[in-house]
């Protein structure tokens, strides 16, 4: 694995690469949450002194803190995750479109919390209580059901045997 592995669409890239690349991502993507966190105060702390008041506000305000913090690790860390997306996808030789599919449900989570369309407050027992609206929901399953057809399609099948049009088995 090199640096071109999170740089380049290109290629074609090997089941254990490609778990390498998600454990690398991982790792990058914790240390740039503390940071944002630390700056942007959404760390757990701050969501649980929201939630201590027992104001709806205050944790709205929180979540929408967060969803911009996931906007922004979303713009750091997409193109390394696309590029190690699009040579998994090419080892497979599946189509282009699919990489889009599998990155969209996080971008329209990020999106409809941004825009303050992803939670509301709901009065449960006079007590205010944050609630997922009807579609963020939608996009929850959503992400559910096309993160495990993507788990599956990168993390487990075995590419193309042989040549295909992205390059030579990497496997081989």
């Amino acid at each position: 694995m090199n640096l071109q592995t999170f740089t380049d669409l290109n290629g074609r890239i090997g089941r254990q690469t490609y778990w390498l690349g998600v454990i690398v991502m991982l790792i990058v993507s914790v240390v740039i949450y503390f940071i944002l966190s630390s700056v942007m105060g959404t760390g757990m702390s701050a969501l649980m002194e929201a939630m201590t008041t027992n104001d709806a506000n205050a944790v709205l305000q929180y979540m929408n803190s967060a969803a911009w913090q996931q906007l922004i690790m979303l713009a750091l860390l997409g193109y390394p995750v696309f590029a190690l997306m699009s040579k998994r996808l090419n080892d497979r030789d599946r189509p282009s479109w699919m990489k889009w599919l599998f990155l969209a449900p996080s971008v329209l989570s990020a999106l409809l919390g941004v825009a303050g369309m992803a939670y509301g407050v709901a009065d449960v027992g006079g007590v205010p209580t944050l609630a997922p609206t009807t579609l963020m929901s939608a996009v929850s399953l959503l992400a559910i059901v096309i993160g495990l057809w993507a788990l599956i399609e990168l993390g487990f099948l075995r590419g193309t045997i042989g040549d295909n049009p992205h390059g030579p088995d990497p496997v081989g």
